[in-house]
């Protein structure tokens, strides 16, 4: 026991440093943690044998469950809601069209029947959580569209699994039920919604309510809670991973005791994730065997990414025009398409041509991986360079190196803001003793260079410091001679952590 132990605790560092490159050079990390698994597996020089397509995908489902959990605890309820209708759309609407439009490539451009292109197109057609959430952080994309792509992440699973399974039932027996089909996705997406609301609220009040000895066991009983959730909406017929998303939503959105070792312990959990899974799905893939299908599946990935997605979005978005919160720009229309980034849900979605037995199940499980590492590294180094091309950065004030919080069960409507100062902002240049601020407000620190400095009545603002401030009454928020001009409640919802 103890060499795998050692193994696999040398592999997970590995990955741990490999995110060094990630933040240096923009990789995202998920195509470094495949790349270490591939050069430990069986053909690369690590030579470890591993073949087990069950265990691969029972610890890809749970691991993608953690991260949507995470995903949702960071999302902040506003952006969800102005998002949740073209996400839907692209949810529902826009995964079939992609499915069919990569199906027709697929049969044209590779050996592939016509059903196998469609299941490889159902398989390629949902974005993924992980790679959504970690490679369009910080990269300056408008809060809009940022939300429409999370929130498309979040939900476009439910459709997806099912045309999979429906496609993969086909090949196998010859039949299927179209509207079983039909109606089986819309009862899983109300069910995982109501089954993620509701419980994500029983799960809030429950943390308000109970009161532990250890601080540490919040974090562990919003985990198990999450978890029950997901499994009971399975059991009961819902999508899981649509509720353990919500719940995580509605968890991240209201004060409950020890909110922030909750969210610290889930971020953690989630790159934990994130890493065993792409290390165990790089370890089942054989690169000598990918040579043959390599030519293919570059022009499946360009079908995928100059077609099918700006095909699917047009499709999905332009019924709602009419409505002008949902109007978006070609420049808009541009960053959506470009930044739909693939991961972890298709390469766990071809394991299942795998365990069925399908004849084409390993070539179509190459095309997959190939298709996803590739365009992955590909839109994920250029997302944030389109962006600024297409002159749609948002202004992103820097993360401190430091976090100051409230921990434990702090009183409600207390709150911690950091706000970063910059050279138009009203404080700058003025003392302490200069600014008239609110009762219910406390400059508790600031962090100048790499230094903490203790507030003091004749100490003067600079830019470039990060000015932590303390509030017991949330709503009052930034004051103004911290913001520049217009900012003051965009930087309440970016500042408050």
């Amino acid at each position: 026991m103890d060499t795998p132990i050692l193994v696999g605790s040398l592999l997970v560092m590995a990955a741990i440093l490999s995110t060094r490159l990630s933040q240096r050079f923009g990789v995202p990390g998920l195509v470094l943690f495949v790349g270490i698994g591939m050069l430990a597996g069986s053909s690369g020089p690590g030579q470890i044998m591993f073949d087990d397509y069950t265990l691969s995908y029972n610890i890809g489902l749970v691991a993608l469950a953690l991260i949507l959990f995470s995903g949702g605890l960071d999302t902040r309820l506003r952006f969800f809601r102005a998002a949740l209708v073209p996400s839907l759309m692209l949810s529902t609407i826009g995964v079939g069209v992609t499915m069919l439009v990569i199906g027709l490539a697929a049969w044209l451009l590779t050996p592939l029947s016509w059903l196998e292109g469609l299941l490889l197109g159902a398989i390629l057609a949902p974005t993924d959580a992980a790679a959504t959430f970690s490679v369009l952080r910080g990269k300056g994309l408008p809060a809009r569209l940022r939300g429409v792509l999370e929130t498309e992440s979040g939900t476009n699973d439910p459709v997806s699994i099912n045309l999979t399974l429906v496609l993969t039932a086909l090949l196998v027996s010859g039949s299927a039920n179209g509207w079983s089909l039909g109606f089986g996705i819309v009862l899983q997406l109300l069910l995982g919604a109501v089954f993620g609301y509701g419980g994500g609220w029983l799960l809030v009040w429950f943390l308000r309510r109970v009161r532990l000895e250890g601080g540490g066991l919040y974090p562990v009983l919003a985990v198990a809670g999450a978890f029950f959730v997901y499994s009971a909406s399975n059991l009961l017929g819902g999508n899981g991973f649509l509720a353990i998303y919500l719940t995580g939503l509605v968890l991240g959105n209201w004060r409950v005791p020890h909110q922030q070792s909750i969210s610290y312990v889930m971020d953690a959990l989630a790159w934990g994730a994130q890493i065993v899974m792409f290390l165990i799905l790089g370890l089942l893939v054989f690169p000598d065997r990918l040579g043959g299908i390599l030519p293919m599946s570059l022009l499946v990935m360009l079908v995928m990414i100059f077609v099918a997605r700006p095909v699917a979005l047009l499709v999905s978005l332009e019924p709602l025009r009419f409505v002008k919160q949902h109007e978006f720009s070609w420049q808009e229309y541009t960053l959506l398409a470009w930044a739909g980034l693939k991961g972890a849900v298709p390469i766990i979605l071809a394991i299942i041509p795998l365990l069925n037995a399908l004849p084409n199940g390993e070539a179509m499980f190459n095309i997959v991986f190939v298709v996803v590492v590739v365009s992955t590294a590909l839109q994920g180094l250029t997302v944030g360079p389109l962006t600024n091309l297409l002159k749609l950065t948002r202004h992103e004030p820097p993360q401190p190196p430091v976090r100051i919080e409230l921990g434990g069960d702090a009183p409600p409507g207390s709150a911690v803001f950091d706000v970063f100062l910059e050279p138009q902002v009203a404080a700058v240049g003025r003392t302490l003793r200069e600014l008239s601020l609110p009762e219910d407000v406390v400059i508790a620190a600031i962090y100048r260079g790499d230094t903490l400095v203790t507030p003091r009545g004749d100490l003067k603002f600079q830019s470039g410091d990060h000015v932590f401030i303390i509030t017991s009454d949330e709503t009052v928020g930034v004051p103004g001679i911290f913001t520049r001009k217009r900012e003051v409640q965009e930087l309440q919802k970016v500042g408050k952590n």
